[in-house]
Parts: structure tokens; C-alpha cells; sequence
């Protein structure tokens, strides 16, 4: 979906749709993090797809505002965002500290991230039909790793197998775009990342049903102090 403009917004929306009933189903404040994933997701697309307009325009590089739009949510708040959404749902415990080590690595993704954005050092550029973005400086490499860590690992420690899941598509989708095309990680996986949170979606869905053969172990209504 990340193939030209009109497919970005045309994903976009269809997300967007998926995103506005996952926030249907919120009944507790700590699920508002995961729930508003999904439509996060959708208004990403529509950034990449202006993005893509101002490519098509004929510029060879582009350095507009929907750049740093897409990567302030790509680079900076995803790393952050999606680990902690996951810890504040689980009870206190050692799943809990372990899924907030992550957050602590997406954090530090995040903020080495930033400074590239902040510098103004970032641009896209098209390759293949593919938007490829760069600035992120010598140590890109380690941030992404960081990056991949934080986001993957997260949900791969959670109680909630859908949200298991959702992290399990994510490994193989990056392993997948990097070795397909690795300069088009952030803009394919991202992507991908959109359309498996129709997962979110079936998490809320189980939770709202009370099926139990959709957790691991320990109940959404667990006690949510700090530990």
C-alpha cells in the first residue's frame, strides 16, 4: 500500500475505519494507547501519501512538511508508543518489567532519531516504487536495531496472544523487506504494520467477549498499580 499516493490513501482509509471501531471498544483509560494504534496507523499512510504527491511533482528528493510528519511518527513516537501501550496493560510483574526494558530501548531509538529530524537532516526520495527516507546519521545502523528490538520484542513478551501475534507478523515482515529491499525498511514495514493491526482490533474483540482462550495467563482487569 505504500506503492503510490492514491494506494496510500485509499489505506489509509480503510485502516482509519478499522482504527475508529477498535476505539469503539475501550472501556478502560490504560487501553487507550493500544486502541489508538490502528488509526495512527492510517493517518501515517495519509502522511506518506503527500509525500508521495510531492515526488510526483517532479522534485528528486523531498524535504517537505509530510516528511517529518510521517518520520516524527515513524522514528520518533512508534518506538515509545507501541512498547509502552503494551506494558500498561499487563499486571504488575516480571512480564511487565521486561516489556518496559523495551520501552527504554525505543526511547533511546527515539531520541537519537529526533535529533536527525530536528536537524533537518532528513529527506525521501522514490526508488522502485518505494519511498526511501534517509538523514538518520552514522549510527542509523544501531538505531534501528534498537528500533526493531523495542517494537518486536514488546509484543512477543505480552499475555494477550493476538498482540503475540501482531508481533510475530512484524518479525517476518521485517526480515522480509530487509532482505528484499533494506533501504525501504521504513516505508514497507510501516505499511505492514498498518494492516496487521487489524490484529489490535481482534484483541479488543476477544476482550470485549471474555474469551479466555485469547489470553495467557492473567485477566485485562488485573490490578495496574506500579510495581
Amino acid at each position: 500500500m505504500c506503492f503510490s499516493a492514491e494506494a496510500d490513501f485509499v489505506s489509509g482509509a480503510v485502516i482509519g475505519a478499522i482504527g475508529i471501531a477498535t476505539l469503539t471498544q475501550v472501556e478502560r483509560p490504560r487501553e487507550l494507547p493500544l486502541a489508538i494504534l490502528p488509526l495512527a496507523f492510517a493517518l501515517h499512510q495519509v502522511a506518506e501519501g503527500f509525500v508521495w504527491r510531492d515526488l510526483d511533482s517532479g522534485v528528486a528528493r523531498s524535504t517537505g512538511v509530510p516528511v517529518y510528519l510521517y518520520l516524527a511518527f515513524a522514528w520518533v513516537v512508534l518506538p515509545i508508543l507501541a512498547p509502552f501501550a503494551i506494558m500498561i496493560l499487563e499486571p504488575p510483574g516480571r512480564r511487565r518489567r521486561v516489556i518496559g526494558g523495551f520501552v527504554v530501548l525505543g526511547a533511546i531509538a527515539g531520541a537519537y532519531l529526533a535529533a536527525a529530524i530536528v536537524r533537518g537532516d532528513v529527506s525521501a526520495h522514490a526508488v522502485e516504487h518505494t519511498v526511501q527516507y534517509g538523514g538518520a546519521g552514522q549510527f542509523a545502523t544501531a538505531a534501528t536495531a534498537l528500533y526493531i528490538i523495542a517494537t518486536c520484542g514488546a509484543p512477543l513478551c505480552s499475555g494477550f496472544r493476538a498482540i503475540v501475534w501482531f508481533g510475530v507478523a512484524n518479525v517476518v515482515a521485517v526480515a522480509a523487506f530487509a532482505t528484499v529491499q533494506a533501504e525501504g525498511l521504513t516505508s514497507l514495514w510501516c505499511t505492514w504494520a498498518a494492516v496487521v493491526s487489524v490484529l489490535i482490533f481482534m484483541q479488543f474483540v476477544f476482550w470485549r467477549r471474555g474469551d479466555d482462550r485469547e489470553r495467557t495467563g492473567h485477566e485485562l482487569d488485573a490490578p495496574v498499580t506500579a510495581t
